[in-house]
């Protein structure tokens, strides 16, 4: 019998037939279609409102419990910035463009991590409760 995949001629990036069709996206002259902030990934290129590229899409920062978007952190040549959500122009599939200049970009506040949240666990069993505070365990549940 003989293998009907031996005649076929990889065009695509790699060997794999699995990537034969795949081309190439100039995430310059195609953004792809407007995305929601939940589907922004991280790695997406970043561009100014001259068209260069400044950065890439390091993490989305959003209140889940309100569906609030705050805003994106983006890393850069000279580190990490956060762009408020106003400050963003177009969120696509393949890029994201801001409303400032480089120069305003790098005028942007560094990116800080907060510290970590702890909220108290309300235990429903007296008993359990009781266990718990003796052993001091498992009364606070980090973030």
């Amino acid at each position: 019998m003989e293998d009907h995949r031996a005649n076929v001629k990889h065009t695509g990036p790699g060997t794999s037939p699995r990537f034969a069709n795949l081309a190439v996206v100039n995430v310059e002259s195609d953004p792809g279609r407007p995305i929601a902030y939940e589907a922004l990934s991280p790695g997406t290129p970043v561009f100014d409102t001259g068209g260069a590229e400044v950065g890439k899409v390091k993490k989305v920062l959003a209140d889940e419990q309100e569906d609030v978007f705050d805003g994106i952190v983006i890393e850069t040549a000279d580190g990490t910035r956060f762009i408020d959500a106003p400050q963003i122009g177009a969120i696509a599939e393949h890029r994201v463009d801001l409303k400032l200049t480089a120069e305003a970009i790098r005028a942007q506040p560094e990116h800080e991590v907060g510290a970590p949240m702890y909220e108290a666990r309300a235990e429903t069993s007296r008993w359990q409760d009781l266990w718990r505070r003796i052993t001091l365990r498992r009364l606070w549940k980090r973030d």
